[in-house]
């Protein structure tokens, strides 16, 4: 654990670890509990119940993301399109690496995704968390490429972000559920999820004729 932590914020990072670990449902307050090194009881003088620590432990594993979505607009204008997209998609994927079993334990539990449906989860400033967070800052950013001439014009540009995203996640199904690695087939070359990334930017903005 990270010195000089409070008690609350350890509690949620060792249940983010432990969901990690083992999916929500395999998450319980006393696994929680001894990996925080707290007592069981102290994790209710801070959360009323497990589903409440649940959901702030989903917000935390979701905040180098939405960073990276939020930080988007600084690269207005940078480097290339292509290279930020290609930035950003190879943050996703790790993303999604990470947050698969937790994701996954969530769809599945009515009461969990009840919260998240319901808008009663939020980011660690407050803000509501949802999916469409960071399709909100990606349609920012491509359209503020497009008005700078970098990008062509789209009908939708949050059709487009939506895309982008959904084919990160698709990438980590395969990676997890194929029988074999068939994400080596979709592209050559020694680093399969870069090289997805740039094909995918390539084939939904034609950026290679611009990209240095």
């Amino acid at each position: 654990m990270e010195p000089g932590i409070t008690m609350r914020e350890r509690i949620v990072q060792s249940a983010l670890e432990c969901m990690r670990e083992h999916g929500v449902r395999g998450t319980t307050t006393k696994l929680v509990a001894r990996r925080a090194g707290v007592s069981e009881g102290s994790i209710y003088n801070h959360f009323a119940n497990r589903s409440e620590l649940v959901v702030e432990a989903f917000g935390l594993a979701t905040r180098g993301i939405r960073e990276h979505a939020t930080g988007l607009s600084r690269l207005v204008g940078t480097r290339t399109v292509e290279d930020n997209l290609v930035s950003l998609m190879e943050s996703i994927i790790g993303f999604f690496r990470e947050i698969a079993p937790v994701v996954g334990s969530v769809i599945g539990d009515p009461e969990l995704r009840g919260w998240f449906t319901e808008g009663k989860v939020s980011d660690p400033d407050g803000q509501p968390l949802t999916p469409l967070t960071g399709v909100n800052e990606l349609r920012d950013y491509l359209e503020c490429e497009h008005e700078l001439g970098r990008l062509p014009s789209r009908q939708a540009w949050a059709a487009c972000a939506t895309m982008l995203i959904g084919a990160c996640m698709q990438y980590v199904y395969l990676e997890l559920l194929s029988p074999m690695n068939l994400t080596d087939a979709l592209v050559d070359g020694n680093d399969p999820g870069h090289s997805y990334a740039r094909t995918v930017v390539r084939t939904l903005f034609d950026t290679s004729r611009s990209a240095s």
